[in-house]
């Protein structure tokens, strides 16, 4: 076991020392999560990324994302951003105009290359205007992983996870993509998640850094998601709940799919602008398929979708194919 983990850690040094199997960073990187959804593990990951590039001489930058929850907003700051594209940026840091801000950017500063991560190729959410793009994602299975030029794709409990062990970027951020995004280390291989735990704690995390990241995280819920739960359409079956929200607001949806977590196993939850979250806590239930047959993917346990149009006819495709999803198996 000894023997093991020392091999380990000399594997992971030299991931360190080459950049990640190999790997060449350019020297202009453009780092960005996908278009949606924006999460903790996306932000964390971007940031760490732009750290760990900077460390070694080089230049990285990020752009505004479409959205941001107000449990992460604080990872972000001014100087991840290039001056270039923050006339385009709201306080928060978000745009209504993705494409004009990395238009401007390109005004100024080119990148050699654009680093996607958390996301797959298809919701970089932007033209790169000819700029290659890079992949890193763990939204897969290992049929259908990927490790060439263009993409690094491979299943892991987080995409910091594949960060950490990979690519040896061990910024202490990293621990808020592995801590939201196995739900605290109840979903999403969480066993396997503690691996990099310790690997962030051999290069620099703390328990007093833990706490305080883990504070900021923990912030009280809006009254508006109750509203929006009175105001939504519910059709349940069981332990499986289909709900339908009028409120686009990706904040007051995350929030519906945490409360709806007490009361169901099964949950679908379709935002007002057509997103559909799908969640389960049973392992007989895989609902990354039934995510790809509408327009998205994600995990086993935990995916996402999205529903064009947001027609009677649609809504009632959908649910049956939930029901049929997650009845059979319940």
């Amino acid at each position: 076991m000894f023997a093991k983990k020392m091999l380990r850690r000399l594997a992971a040094s030299i991931t360190t020392m080459i950049g990640g199997r190999g790997r060449s960073w350019k020297q202009r990187t453009l780092v960005v999560g996908p278009t949606e959804p924006v999460d903790g593990d996306s932000v964390a990951c971007t940031k760490a990324l732009i750290a760990h590039l900077r460390k070694q001489g080089k230049e990285a930058f990020t752009l505004p994302t479409i959205a941001m929850y107000p449990q992460i907003e604080w990872i972000l700051d001014m100087s991840d951003f290039h001056p270039a594209v923050l006339m385009y940026a709201s306080e928060h840091y978000t745009t209504g105009e993705l494409q004009a801000a990395y238009d401007n950017l390109l005004r100024s500063w080119r990148p050699d290359e654009i680093v996607l991560v958390d996301g797959p190729p298809n919701r970089l959410g932007f033209d790169p205007r000819g700029v290659p793009v890079f992949t890193i994602d763990h939204h897969t299975d290992k049929a259908n992983a990927r490790d060439d030029e263009e993409a690094y794709i491979q299943p892991a409990p987080a995409n910091g996870c594949l960060l950490i062990q990979h690519f040896g970027v061990y910024e202490p951020i990293l621990v808020v993509s592995i801590l939201t995004d196995t739900f605290w280390l109840r979903q999403n291989m969480p066993s396997e998640a503690i691996d990099s735990l310790k690997e962030l704690r051999d290069h620099g995390l703390t328990d007093e850094l833990l706490i305080d990241i883990q504070r900021r995280l923990m912030v009280p819920k809006n009254p508006e998601i109750i509203l929006a739960l009175q105001r939504s359409y519910l059709r349940v079956q069981g332990d499986a709940v289909f709900a339908l929200l009028r409120d686009a607001d990706p904040d007051i949806h995350r929030g519906v799919m945490g409360e709806l977590g007490y009361f169901f196993r099964n949950i679908c939850v379709v935002r007002g602008d057509g997103y559909i979250s799908f969640r389960t806590t049973d392992r007989q239930v895989h609902l990354r398929p039934l995510a790809i047959k509408w327009f998205g993917g994600g995990h086993d346990n935990v995916a996402a979708g999205r529903l064009t149009p947001m027609s009677d006819e649609a809504l009632n495709t959908l649910h049956a194919d939930f029901m049929a999803a997650v009845s059979s198996k319940s």
